[in-house]
């Protein structure tokens, strides 16, 4: 069954003198780490609590529990939310482009997305693709908190975001005629099979919703909508945003996929298998293992803050980790 974002339990007073200390000891270790790294910032190794896994129910379990441990810090304070989403939308925007090819460098991505800034040798779509993802990030964060549904409309919705001054003609639009990928073997479905394909797509959503991992159900709407590939352009970036969107329905933060080579390629290697061996417990294990990922590194930078204000936050997270502090 899928897990709900649940809010925190009020802590008795013994509850509370021991989250006290539980937060005393975190920040002692953190203190240590950084003084024998010679670093600004350090964080604590979760894996030592969440051991690593390529057993899919293993994952599956440990993000729940990681979840629910993220939610017991909610809600963030107004400050902390905004410079999360500062940080890790821009990071977001930066390596699903560039896995399509877009050259701008994290820095830049920022100075295009915040400050309106043109950089000199980039081009005007990378700009336009940068600004543009940054807004369908906006959108789909909405759409999270608004409750609103995950409809075929929605999807159209975000692709015209995508593709937003940059293909007119097919932003929003499905295909209107055949496509292939470089290096792929994969043959996408003829272009008059898109709408009912998409249609089906949507009908595994609905059928799935409430039965299935939040985590495997954003893997595999994932994988459906790129197997299609209804769009004449902007197919992964949709789909990722499509995969974010699911995930933050439930509470769990923007999972971003590397677009370094090697792991891009990892990324490919396993959609590709999904599509022509049909096997897609790669393509599962890779999406889990990033979830988790984020999900460290979002309770990393979260734990740390406000001592002061947030006395009652984040006791399941930090008794889970108390044999590491």
């Amino acid at each position: 069954m899928i897990n709900k974002p649940t809010s925190s339990v009020e802590l008795t007073p013994e509850q509370l003198t021991e989250l006290g200390v539980l937060k005393s000891r975190f920040k002692n270790s953190l203190s240590k780490l950084m003084e024998e790294k010679g670093t600004h910032y350090e964080e604590l190794d979760l894996s030592k609590i969440w051991e690593e896994t390529d057993n899919l129910n293993k994952l599956y379990e440990q993000l729940s529990d990681l979840v629910l441990c993220l939610n017991d810090f909610r809600p963030l304070s107004p400050s902390q939310a905004k410079n999360l989403q500062e940080v890790f939308d821009i990071e977001y925007t930066y390596e699903s482009n560039g896995i399509e090819g877009n050259t701008l460098t994290l820095r830049e991505t920022y100075f295009v997305v915040n400050k309106g800034l043109t950089i000199d040798g980039k081009s005007m779509n990378e700009h336009l693709e940068a600004i543009n993802h940054q807004d369908a990030i906006d959108y789909i964060r909405k759409l999270a908190q608004d409750k609103i549904e995950l409809t075929e409309k929605e999807l159209l919705n975000i692709h015209s975001l995508v593709l937003r001054a940059i293909d007119k003609e097919n932003a929003g639009s499905y295909r209107k005629g055949n496509v292939r990928i470089s290096g792929s073997s994969y043959v996408f479905p003829n272009y008059p099979k898109v709408p009912d394909l998409m249609s089906d797509v949507f009908t595994f959503y609905e059928e799935s919703k409430n039965a299935m991992h939040p985590v495997k159900l954003a893997a595999l709407m994932h994988e459906k909508i790129v197997t299609v590939h209804p769009f004449a352009d902007g197919n992964g970036r949709t789909s990722r945003l499509i995969m974010n969107l699911i995930l933050m329905k439930h509470g769990y933060p923007i999972t971003i996929i590397s677009s370094d080579r090697k792991k891009r390629d990892a990324y490919y290697d396993a959609l590709e298998q999904s599509q022509i061996a049909e096997n897609l417990d790669a393509f599962e294990r890779l999406i889990a293992q990033y979830a988790k990922e984020w999900l460290f590194k979002y309770l990393n930078m979260i734990a740390p803050n406000g001592y002061d204000d947030r006395q009652d936050k984040g006791y399941e997270f930090f008794k889970r980790i108390e044999n590491i502090i």
